[in-house]
């Protein structure tokens, strides 16, 4: 079902881009010249989300630990909004990703942050190290298509 989804997307996207392209640009004549035919995308780069806090291989004290993400080419906002180039945020903690389905509510493992936040406490890590995904997904959850993640690992003392 994921790849229907997906391929209804992509179906919808090429659309509108083929009608943009044919609305406006170019000369007088009505065709378009090369500047018309460049994505949108494409002009402000790929999308990217860093986690900028705490820093890859950082050693924490026990406690609450404060994951802050910033992006890139994208536009942060609350779950539910598909429109292209938004997303919003999810933390994978220990865990893996799917990148064709919904990220799933799995308590102490995908933390869902839906109201556009670009921050999220996470309680109670336990000693030891852990993998941090920031991946961010559309509107129903699902991640974008290329995928637009970061990685780290700290370790709670």
């Amino acid at each position: 079902m994921a790849k229907i989804e997906r391929t209804l997307r992509f179906m919808v996207g090429s659309a509108v881009m083929a009608a943009m392209a044919g609305c406006g640009g170019g000369d007088a004549g009505g065709e378009a010249d090369e500047t018309d035919m460049v994505p949108m995308e494409a002009a402000a780069g790929p999308a990217t989300v860093t986690i900028v806090s705490p820093a890859d291989g950082a050693e924490l004290d026990a406690g609450p630990v404060l994951v802050v993400m910033e992006v890139e080419n994208l536009q942060v906002v609350e779950a539910g909004v598909m429109d292209s180039g938004t997303g919003h945020h999810h933390l994978i903690v220990n865990g893996d990703v799917d990148w064709e389905l919904p990220i799933p509510n799995d308590p102490g493992v995908h933390f869902h942050m839906g109201l556009a936040q670009t921050e999220f406490t996470l309680e109670d890590l336990p000693p030891g190290e852990h993998r941090i995904i920031a991946v961010v997904a559309d509107g129903v959850h699902i991640p974008l298509d290329p995928p637009v993640a970061d990685t780290i690992m700290v370790t709670i003392k």
